[in-house]
């Protein structure tokens, strides 16, 4: 019998990069937002492990959208190691901006941006692309046009300040931002490592925003592995969902989700959760 929430629960499917030649990604997936519930979002989530300009064709370019560019490392242990020194300009300057620690990237609506150039991999090191869009589109930005002090763009680069989590089924670190601690911001995000089985302690709640949720695992040799077997809870039926593949979540706005549990570990495992507002909120369900 199908389930009612099943097109709410997808498999992630990972291919190798459009670019190996140069610093882009080994491996990525691609989702889009006819894929995620008619959402205005996209979003490629990858593994890098070549030095390199990512588009050496492209120089600059723009978006007709808001992006979000995040780099963090793939460490079972430690959300805080990146492996990897980067440089990312922004601007119609070329403003250039050294990332050497996981960080959280503001690229806001047609503002150019790029190149950007791994310079240094000691492991290979993630990307989370997030834009508020459906359709990704974009177009070439301008070459190289005078000069700033270094610091013009500063305010779009925050370094990730990895908190300490619950522990036990919960999160054993999480980082999150939102338009309270990064001013601009049009979503609220946040990442976690989870270590444990059991289940989560969050009980079944809803947002008056939509929101995804992306389990993904640690081994860069193969993405399509998670290493965990996750079930998570939709609808006031709480209708049970099971995997153990690297898999997105989508939650539309009001609807009950959670909690979920993890019943077997291999390796521990990251969520990523994109809420579609500039502030987190929640309301719980009635069931």
């Amino acid at each position: 019998m199908a389930k009612k929430y099943a097109d709410l629960v997808k498999t992630l499917a990972f291919r190798g990069s459009f670019a190996r030649a140069s610093g882009n990604a080994r491996e990525l997936t691609f989702m889009a937002g006819e894929q995620l519930a008619g959402f205005d979002l996209n979003f490629i989530l990858g593994v890098y492990e070549n030095t390199g300009d990512w588009t050496p064709e492209r120089g600059s370019h723009t978006h007709p959208f808001d992006e979000y560019l995040l780099f963090f490392g793939y460490d079972p242990d430690d959300m805080s190691y990146l492996g990897s020194e980067l440089e990312l300009c922004m601007g119609e300057e070329w403003e250039p901006h050294k990332i050497v620690r996981p960080s959280f990237v503001i690229a806001p609506k047609d503002l150019p941006h790029s190149p950007l150039v791994t310079e240094k991999v000691d492991k290979p090191f993630g990307h989370l692309h997030i834009a508020l869009s459906g359709v990704y589109r974009g177009g070439p930005g301008p070459e190289q046009t005078g000069s700033t002090d270094g610091t013009k763009y500063k305010h779009l680069f925050k370094e990730m300040e990895v908190q300490k989590g619950p522990g036990g089924a919960d999160a054993h670190q999480v980082f999150s931002y939102s338009a309270a601690n990064f001013p601009g911001l049009k979503i609220n995000f946040d990442m976690g490592l989870y270590k444990e089985t059991g289940q989560w302690s969050c009980a079944p709640h809803t947002h008056s925003f939509d929101e995804v949720m992306i389990f993904f695992g640690h081994n860069t040799a193969d993405l399509s592995y998670l290493g965990a077997e996750i079930t998570v809870e939709l609808g006031a039926e709480r209708e049970k969902h099971t995997f153990n593949v690297p898999t997105v979540v989508i939650i539309p706005r009001g609807t009950p989700h959670l909690p979920a549990t993890c019943s077997r570990l291999e390796n521990p495992y990251r969520v990523a959760r994109i809420g579609l507002a500039p502030e987190y909120d929640e309301t719980p369900a009635q069931l």
